[in-house]
């Protein structure tokens, strides 16, 4: 018997703070939620970038869309046969979102066109083994009884060749020690033989809790790679949906002091993980929906715009009195039950 806990960063860790109940019911009944459709889409990402690289390489030149796409279709089955699904999108929206994020009128958009040409793309699937100690929580193991968290991810580890990558953005730390910082409008650029750690997120850069979950979410892959070769330059956040190169890449400094301090916020997220197991292993009306980082606010206050599109698609949101008690607020629908999203009688979408 393994003593080990596998935990997927993006389709754990970051998928339970979004929406722990969701979480739970796709970890412990098998019903995938929204996360599954993004899960795709990194990944095809990621072997894009690759990909496009080695072309670019083997043949000086850049890949047509047309062979991207056929490329992106191949890699789809193989995704697709590991058991990643799209839940919600058809596999040519899926594969023709993707491309959109990195062509424009059949050539790559000009971020992704510097990227290929000045690097070495190598995708990493990250696996890194953490102890943990146990404790007890409610009377029960938190960790079932195993010591050891095995941590895993997917992400690029980026060479510079040459010094043509420009990132319009910084982020600048205010406060190391809790992960704090800001966006801003500050320059940095790539140096050749600058090694970078790169994540792609299908989203746009926005002020919000999910854009700095990715900051330390990268910052502790970067900690985690330590292990086995030096720090990185800088990690890079490549937010794929935005329209303006100006907006796409956001450079992060990383050092000895924050890595730490992401590594020590990632376990503690384990912890918060496994107390909603036992919570949902108890009774799984004892797990509420809406953001890990607004359960302490009433239920209409912890569902925001971003979180509404899971929500909508969501199997478990018709019994949800999270989800509930924020589209109440939106007409004269009572305790939200007979708004269109979750009437069973709307039979054009339930």
């Amino acid at each position: 018997m393994s003593n080990l806990i596998e935990v997927s960063y993006t389709g754990d860790l970051l998928a339970h703070r979004r929406c722990a109940r969701a979480w739970a019911y796709e970890k412990h009944v098998g019903i995938h939620p929204y996360e599954q459709v993004q899960a795709m889409e990194g990944f095809l990402i990621h072997h894009a970038m690759q990909w496009l690289t080695d072309q670019f390489r083997e043949t000086s030149a850049h890949a047509s869309e047309d062979n991207l796409k056929i490329q992106l279709e191949r890699y789809f089955l193989v995704l697709w046969a590991r058991g990643i699904r799209t839940t919600f999108r058809s596999k040519a929206d899926t594969i023709g979102g993707v491309i959109r994020h990195l062509y424009a009128d059949g050539t790559p958009r000009p971020e992704v066109r510097a990227a290929v040409e000045g690097a070495i793309h190598e995708e990493y699937p990250l696996r890194s083994v953490r102890k943990v100690v146990p404790e007890l929580y409610g009377g029960v193991e938190l960790y079932g009884g195993k010591d050891k968290v095995l941590l895993t991810g997917v992400l690029d580890v980026v060479i510079q060749q040459k010094g043509n990558l420009t990132y319009p953005l910084t982020w600048r730390w205010t406060d190391k020690a809790k992960l704090l910082g800001e966006v801003t409008e500050v320059s940095d650029h790539a140096q050749p033989g600058d090694r970078e750690i790169w994540d792609y997120k299908g989203t746009k850069l926005k002020n919000n809790t999910a854009r700095d979950d990715y900051v330390k979410q990268v910052v502790t892959y970067a900690g985690l790679l330590r292990e086995r070769m030096e720090l990185p330059t800088r990690c890079v956040l490549f937010f794929t949906n935005e329209e303006r190169s100006s907006r796409r890449l956001l450079s992060i400094p990383v050092d000895d002091e924050v890595v730490e301090a992401s590594i020590h916020w990632t376990l503690q997220q384990v912890e918060h993980l496994r107390r909603t197991v036992l919570k949902f292993q108890q009774n799984p009306n004892l797990v509420e929906g809406g953001a890990l980082t607004k359960q302490h606010l009433p239920l209409v206050e912890r569902v925001d715009v971003d979180l509404k599109a899971q929500c909508t698609a969501c199997s478990q949101r018709f019994d949800c009195k999270t989800y509930r008690a924020y589209l109440a607020q939106s007409g004269n629908y009572g305790d939200g039950s007979n708004h269109p999203d979750v009437a069973l009688t709307n039979v054009e979408k339930n």
